[in-house]
């Protein structure tokens, strides 16, 4: 909870940096600046859960077996498009969401009872709140991205202080929780929402696809976590689903612009 508590403190100061700058630029009041309007404020709680939820479960579970359960959040995405905003689904989402849905449950499964069943849970409820995020972001163009982020880890560290032990931080530990809060968090979820406007969602997807696979590499390089065999093999499962399903969405993508020219 300490780790958890400071990761998403960090990211508030930062994003709160962020958005005084761009008030600033923009010509807004400080006020402004940094209050979430009624747009921001439900991407800024689906932010909040990603946050919180991702942490608490790389905590409680194989890294590996985070990484593939949210590796699964475009095909999320797209069932609560289809359930909440209404928009339609080409058959190869479906076809690909049963096939990783599947291969989802089986890494979940076999760690009921176990020491990985609450962080595989954790993480798919991560995927989840990621997926709500971009589909409000995507719904909601005139959302600021900064400000939603803003709220949400504000109101994480809000609920994560209670119990957290904050000056029980010590060393190199310090180092991390600063190069996480103030770099890899805000800068990721920038790039990844700047993305999602600029290109198509099924590229958006084939790309974060990276994390899982270079995110489990690393990981078993440097700490010696080596995911189970069914992780492995449900895993690969979801990246080759998730990679052909990407690439048809890309084809498509392409054969519409093409036809747009012509």
């Amino acid at each position: 909870m300490t780790a958890s508590f400071w990761r998403i403190g960090f990211l508030a100061v930062s994003t709160l940096i962020m958005a005084l700058l761009k008030g600033r630029y923009t010509g807004e009041g400080l006020v402004a600046s940094v209050m979430p309007g009624r747009h921001e404020i439900p991407a800024g709680l689906f932010f909040c859960g990603t946050t919180i939820f991702f942490i608490l479960s790389i905590r409680n579970t194989d890294a590996a077996n985070t990484l593939v359960i949210i590796a699964a959040t475009p095909l999320i995405a797209g069932i609560i498009g289809v359930l909440v905003f209404k928009r339609s689904q080409p058959m190869r989402t479906w076809g690909a969401s049963i096939v990783v849905f599947v291969a989802l449950a089986m890494i979940v499964g076999a760690g009921f009872g176990g020491e990985n069943a609450l962080g595989d849970v954790l993480a798919l409820c991560a995927a989840t709140c990621m997926a709500g995020f971009f589909n409000v972001i995507g719904a909601r163009p005139q959302i600021n991205e900064i400000k939603a982020m803003l709220f949400g880890s504000f109101l994480g560290a809000l609920i994560l202080l209670p119990a957290a032990s904050p000056f029980s931080v010590t060393g190199m530990d310090w180092l991390w929780l600063l190069i996480i809060g103030f770099w890899v968090l805000p800068v990721s979820f920038l790039f990844i929402s700047a993305g999602a406007r600029k290109i198509p969602a099924a590229e958006v997807g084939l790309i974060m696809l990276n994390e899982a696979i270079f995110g489990s590499f690393l990981v078993w390089l440097f700490i010696d976590e080596a995911p189970s065999q069914m992780t492995l093999v449900c895993g690969t499962i979801v990246i080759a689903t998730l990679m052909f399903h990407s690439f048809l969405g890309i084809r498509e993508s392409r054969r519409v612009r093409a036809r747009a020219v012509l």
